[in-house]
């Protein structure tokens, strides 16, 4: 059984440095190779919002064990778990949607490069109730002021 889960934080730290980011997708991308999980990675202003898909136990030991204790964030919050028919990042351990991206290629939304991300299927059906889930906090991150 494949499933999505999605889930938004905060970084305790007050600014992610590109090494640091490069670090968390470096271990993200290995592990999930590793558990067959595939998904993304936005990061904005401080905030998370990952979407993770995989055998059910597969992407809950994940999120359990690694995304759960780890220290770099705060505020941890499950968004949304759900059973899916198929991947939407099948081609992706671990894509990445960064500030750069949004702030220079999405003035309005996150669904323009998200629809670039996704597999051929993924296109060609209405979006999962996770990916919408994502859209939606994309967008009310964009709202929000600086930090």
């Amino acid at each position: 059984m494949l499933v999505e889960l999605l889930y938004c934080s905060v970084s305790v730290a007050p600014q992610i440095t590109d090494a640091d980011l490069e670090h968390i997708l470096a271990c993200a991308r290995r592990r999930n190779l590793e558990e067959g999980i595939t998904g993304m990675l936005l990061y904005y202003r401080g905030e998370f919002v990952q979407i993770l898909e995989g055998r059910k136990k597969s992407v809950e030991n994940v999120y359990e064990k690694f995304i759960g204790p780890d220290l770099k964030h705060t505020a941890l919050n499950k968004v949304h778990q759900n059973t899916i028919s198929h991947r939407s990042f099948s081609e992706w351990s671990m894509g990445f949607i960064g500030e750069p991206e949004v702030e220079s290629r999405m003035p309005l939304s996150v669904i323009g490069i998200l629809m670039n991300l996704l597999t051929d299927e993924a296109k060609t059906k209405p979006l999962s109730m996770g990916l919408n889930a994502f859209v939606s906090i994309y967008n009310q991150l964009r709202k929000s002021p600086y930090r």
